[in-house]
């Protein structure tokens, strides 16, 4: 009887373990990084991501569940004094998250060495492909130019390009191993970063012999801690580039522009000025139009992308696929047939009203360009939006800010969830925006509830960010 109820009383463990189990996945299984925020509680128990069934939390999950049977089994079967047997009960429960953090750590080694295989493996293919390799990092624009180069490059070579936003060691290995063919003859490589060193394992990895750097600014500020750690991360694509290699910078971001002074290789700049550039830019609901400059000559361009951020991104995707022997007319014909980068300045179009979907971006940059474009439609506008997220010291005075710039763009703003609060509405009623119009949803069921007053025909609806159901 007694096992029974041990066993009873595991599962019991094991289900209230699933916040923490999320929390970790969430926290990209960075055990220092859960622990430092555990009581902190940064993201949402039961949010609109579900914890995701890998092959690595599937393997935790047996660890847990066996550690605590491990605990459990033995004072149940050994003690038979029902208060012993509670207060082990009770103790097992208030140190739940320290057993739960033990099975995280013992996992870790094996993790590694899992790892390590995947790595070792993708790198041998890595080194035996022949054909071009271009590396893209960058605070903003990666997944955007990365998309619109594929595009450019279709037009002349067979291309493999790591897919959504897989920017991680782990996901250069799936693409290599899943997706990379053996007549490719381009391989781009979107990288990502959180901490110093990320892009230099990446760089060792791919061994590319061209390099991107788009727009850099305050992104991740939490694990990097300042501007100069994310600046010289970002340098390291540079630092490790192949001996010949080329790197093109957007230097149309102060800070990448700095980065351009200081690299002393071979070196493209688009930018004003630079050897790639655009200008006479014009934004409509219907789009962008401008002229495209490469080498001394101007093309007109027209293309279905909204925002200024983007039209730079095209350029530095142009400015590449220039430098790789593709035709300028060829681009240039290319430009009208990009399609929006989902969740970035997508425009979904319905009978009732439009929906701007900019809910992957998360940064104070996209959502100026963000609310530029909200102030080219016509009719009632609303903004949902939880703020910036991960923004470490200046999280406060960023989200006060974007209140304060949503405020000058729209009739309606739903902040969504507790953590941004108090800073999107100061922000918002500093910027102008009265009471009334500031509306707040703490789940996603709970903003639809609001948007279903507040819409009416032909307004527009921007979503500013998507994290509402993983950060509180």
């Amino acid at each position: 009887m007694n096992a029974f109820l041990a066993i009873l009383f595991v599962i019991f463990f094991y289900i209230i373990s699933y916040p923490f189990a999320k929390n970790l996945q969430l926290c990209g299984y960075d055990i220092k990084h859960f622990i430092c925020n555990f009581f902190k509680l940064p993201y949402a128990f039961f949010g609109k991501t579900s914890l995701i069934w890998t092959k690595r939390i599937v393997r935790f999950a047996i660890m847990h569940f066996a550690i605590l049977l491990a605990i459990t089994l033995p004072y149940f079967i050994l003690i038979s004094n029902f208060w012993w047997i509670l207060l082990g009960v009770t103790c097992e429960f208030l140190l739940l998250p320290a057993i739960f953090i033990l099975s995280a750590s013992i996992m870790q080694p094996c993790e590694s060495a899992i790892k390590n295989f995947y790595i070792k493996k993708a790198c041998k293919i890595l080194e035996n492909f022949k054909g071009i390799k271009i590396a893209i990092t960058g605070s903003f624009g990666k997944t955007s130019t990365k998309n619109f180069l594929a595009e450019f490059l279709r037009k002349k070579y067979k291309v493999c390009v790591t897919p959504k936003n897989y920017n991680t060691p782990m996901g250069l290995c799936k693409t290599v191993l899943e997706n990379l063919k053996a007549d490719d003859e381009v391989l781009i490589i979107e990288m990502g970063a959180r901490r110093k060193g990320d892009i230099k394992q990446l760089m060792q990895m791919a061994k590319p012999n061209f390099g991107i750097i788009t727009a850099i600014g305050e992104q991740h500020m939490q694990s990097f801690g300042n501007l100069e750690n994310i600046k010289s991360t970002k340098y390291e694509l540079c630092e490790h580039m192949c001996k010949n290699g080329k790197v093109i910078f957007d230097v149309s971001s102060e800070f990448t522009e700095q980065l351009f002074q200081k690299y002393k290789g071979e070196k493209y700049a688009v930018g004003q000025g630079g050897d790639c550039s655009v200008k006479n830019v014009k934004c409509s609901r219907n789009g962008s139009s401008f002229k495209l400059c490469i080498d001394g000559e101007c093309h007109a361009a027209k293309t279905k992308i909204l925002g200024r951020a983007l039209i730079d991104d095209i350029a530095v995707a142009a400015c590449m696929a220039h430098l790789l022997g593709v035709e300028t007319k060829s681009i240039v014909s290319t430009i009208s047939s990009l399609l929006p980068v989902p969740h970035r300045l997508q425009l979904l179009e319905n009978p009732f009203c439009t929906i701007i979907d900019d809910s992957y971006n998360s940064n104070l940059l996209g959502a100026r360009q963000a609310c530029e474009c909200l102030k080219l439609f016509k009719g009632k506008k609303i903004v949902v939006s939880p703020g910036l997220v991960e923004q470490g010291d200046k999280q406060y005075e960023l989200n006060f800010k974007l209140g304060k710039m949503i405020a000058g763009c729209c009739d309606e703003f739903v902040i969504m969830n507790e953590v941004n609060k108090t800073a999107l509405t100061k922000g918002a009623l500093a910027g102008g925006l009265k009471k009334g119009k500031l509306h707040y949803a703490y789940s996603r069921s709970e903003q639809k509830q609001i948007l279903k007053t507040l819409q009416e025909k032909s307004c527009v609806v921007l979503f500013e960010n998507d994290l509402p159901d993983n950060f509180k």
